[in-house]
This record gives C-alpha cells, sequence and structure tokens, in this order.
C-alpha cells in the first residue's frame, strides 16, 4: 500500500484499474489526427520531360492533367493535392522563353521565401529527360537557383530506357558532372510508366520506389528522407507506391493524436482535487496511454509491461525536468516499498510531462518499425532518456515548461 498526500491509501493494482478505465473511456472514441504540416513540391523541367507523368505515377491519379490546377504566375501552375499538399509545376522550361520563364520562377521563390515556412516551397524536383543526352544551360542555372535558396533539389533522369550510348558514355555521369552532384540521394533516373521497345520487350516502372529501383532508394524515399517530420507524414500518406511509408504515416498520426488526449487527460488529473492529485496518480493515464500507442502500432502489449515501461518513463522526466516527486517516490508506489510524499502537480506540468513521454516513446517506436516486438522487449531506462531529449529537441517549447517548474 501506498498513500497519497491527502492520505488515501492506494496500491498498483487499483492505478492500474484506473489506467484501465483511462483506456476503455476513450479506445472506441474516433479520435482525428492533427493535419499534417504543409508541403510544397516544385517539379520544373522542359515541356516532354515527363513530369506529369511522374506526378501521376506517384500520387496514383490524374493530378496534373484535369485541369482542375490554379495559376500562381504566367509560367506556375499549383496543383492541389490535398489542402495542405501542392505541387508547382513550372509549364515547361523552354529556351525560346527561358528568361522570362526563370525570372518568373525566381521571383516566386524569392517571394515565397520570407512567408511563413507553411507557404515556402519545401523541396525541388528537377527534370531532365535522358533521351536529350544534354543539359541545358537553363536547367544548370535553376539548380543553382536552387541551392542558392537552400531548396533541397533532386535532379531526376525522366524515361530512362538506356543510360550509356553507343561509345559506353553514362547520361547519368555527364548530369552529376555538370550539376555537380555528389551524393546520389539527390539524383534518380526514373521510368514513370511501362513501355515497349521495337523488339516487344516491356520495360516496367523504374526507380520509383525501392521495389522498382533494386532493392535501393528510390524517387520516393529520397524525397521522405529530405522532408521534415511533418512533411514526411503529407508526402508518405499520399504517395502511391511504397506502402510501409504510408502506412507508417498513417499510424503515426493515430498516435499522435493518441498522445494529445492523453496529455489532456493528464492536465484534467492534475487539476483535479483529491484524490488526483499526486504525480503518480498520472502514471495510470500514462500507462493508458502507452497501451494505446503500442495498439496503434499493431503491439499488444500486456499491462505488466506497460506498467514498467511508464514507470521507467516516469523515472527518467523526473530526474531529467525537476519534478516534484523524485525517481524513488516514483517507486513507493509498489506495495511494501512504504508511502508517496509529494505536492499537487501542476496542471501543465503534468500535460506536458505526458506529451513529451509519449513523443519520446512514439520516436522509439518510429525507429524500431521493422523490429517493434524486440524493440519493446530491450527497451530500459538508459534508451529511454536518450528519446526523451530527442523529445525535448523536438518540442523545446515543452520542455521549457517543465524545466522552468
Amino acid at each position: 500500500m501506498a498513500e497519497n498526500a491527502q492520505g488515501k491509501e492506494f496500491n498498483v493494482e487499483e492505478l492500474l484499474k484506473m489506467g484501465k478505465d483511462a483506456y476503455d473511456k476513450i479506445k472506441n472514441e474516433k479520435i482525428e489526427p492533427e493535419p499534417t504540416q504543409p508541403l510544397n513540391v516544385l517539379i520544373a523541367g522542359k515541356t516532354g520531360a515527363g513530369k506529369s507523368t511522374l506526378i501521376n505515377a506517384i500520387f496514383g491519379k490524374e493530378v496534373a492533367p484535369t485541369g482542375s490546377g490554379e495559376p500562381v504566375t504566367q509560367r506556375i501552375i499549383e496543383y492541389p493535392i490535398t489542402n495542405n499538399f501542392s505541387i508547382f509545376d513550372t509549364k515547361g522550361l523552354e529556351m525560346k522563353d527561358f528568361e522570362k520563364t526563370l525570372s518568373q520562377i525566381v521571383e516566386e521563390l524569392n517571394k515565397r521565401k520570407i512567408k511563413p515556412v507553411d507557404e515556402q516551397i519545401h523541396i525541388a524536383w528537377l527534370c531532365i529527360a535522358e533521351g536529350n543526352r544534354r543539359v541545358e544551360d537553363g536547367e544548370k542555372r535553376l539548380h543553382e537557383v536552387f541551392k542558392e535558396l537552400n531548396i533541397p533539389v533532386i535532379t531526376i533522369i525522366t524515361r530512362a530506357i538506356q543510360d550509356a550510348d553507343e561509345k559506353g558514355v553514362k547520361f547519368s555521369d555527364i548530369v552529376k558532372a555538370e550539376l555537380s552532384i555528389n551524393d546520389d540521394k539527390y539524383f534518380q533516373r526514373v521510368r514513370a510508366l511501362e513501355v515497349e521497345d521495337d523488339e516487344g520487350e516491356i520495360k516496367k516502372i523504374m526507380g520509383l520506389d525501392k521495389a522498382s529501383n533494386k532493392g535501393k532508394d528510390g524517387l520516393i524515399e529520397k524525397t521522405y528522407a529530405l522532408l521534415s517530420e511533418g512533411q514526411k507524414e503529407a508526402f508518405a500518406r499520399h504517395q502511391k507506391h511504397n506502402d510501409e511509408l504510408r502506412k507508417k504515416a498513417e499510424t503515426r498520426e493515430h498516435a499522435r493524436a493518441l498522445i494529445n488526449r492523453y496529455s489532456a487527460l493528464a492536465g484534467g488529473v492534475a487539476a483535479t482535487p483529491i484524490p488526483f492529485s499526486d504525480f503518480a496518480l498520472l502514471l495510470p493515464t500514462q500507462i493508458a496511454m502507452i497501451t494505446h500507442v503500442s495498439n496503434a502500432y499493431g503491439l499488444d502489449m500486456s499491462a505488466d509491461t506497460a506498467k514498467k515501461l511508464a514507470i521507467a518513463f516516469a523515472g527518467v522526466a523526473g530526474a531529467g525536468f525537476g519534478i516534484k516527486l523524485a525517481v524513488g517516490s516514483l517507486l513507493k508506489i509498489i506495495p511494501g516499498l512504504g508511502s508517496l510524499a509529494g505536492g499537487a502537480m501542476n496542471a501543465t506540468i503534468a500535460a506536458t510531462t505526458t506529451k513529451l513521454m509519449g513523443h519520446a516513446y512514439l520516436s522509439y517506436l518510429d525507429d524500431n518499425f521493422d523490429e517493434l516486438e524486440n524493440a519493446i522487449s530491450s527497451i530500459n531506462t538508459d534508451i529511454f532518456k536518450e528519446y526523451w531529449d530527442k523529445a525535448g529537441v523536438l518540442f523545446p517549447d515543452d520542455a521549457e515548461k517543465i524545466a522552468s517548474k
């Protein structure tokens, strides 16, 4: 048995029951995920480079040719994938009108650069058709513009059929040399449609994802890697080739919604009069959160495992940010180890601590997505300390709220 600051006795079984009650209360509710962080992708290249084909191949529907795009400038059209995700098409880098086209692109990029981050261009795809066998001066200049503005750019050789010419010279090597591309994460050859050659041989889709790129990262994985966390989710959910990325994004969004809900519940627990006034009484809510988030990732977690994780997590939180109860006090909820000392928790501290705990756990699950069962069995306080610190970096305002108390 243990008792709270007001003298009410309780034990671990009662705490777990409270946790189960909290979990049961919302497990059947439809929890809407937070909107993903806005994502804007600019795709550039000459007419005939296969930009529309590439867009439609990756997003699985007729996005570009539908006529639903909205003109941004005379030379740029916006195609909305969702309310938070748009493709900006430059309509063709034709040498005849290149200076005008480049001027409009640069003007638009500079204009967006000083706008809120949600309205900026977050990544660019520069498409160069393989059949042209040359890199135009305009393509070089635009590539430099992206680099000068610190916009990540992936150069894409489109309509890829044959890399080497009759002399064995690879067009991919020419492009990399002329654009000074030294890292393959910024380069990809793709074939967005199946084609049949003169001999009747079918050339399958190539380079879009790992499955079509001989097990190596394709355009989808390379784009995903260059985006921020929120943008990753927007991109992963709407691309149609990498099922694992899409599942991970959808799972993570749901888990984040759960964390926000349980954080709010934790704040309510701390603000409620007797008997919900001690930090230890947050543990049932946190146990329920860990269990529910685990379920979102397809893990069937036992109450005992969730309890051990929550105690370890709470210990790290208490030691790291000076929460009113020390690690030793947290462990005193275990029967036979004495009374629990401590005062009422501030509702803000309760909510933000729970939120950081949830995001630390979420980061750990993401990093071990391929072997979740083994990851859960091997997690310990030292490992979680690393992820708690990572959560503090990702959510500095929340970390500061705790540290300042």
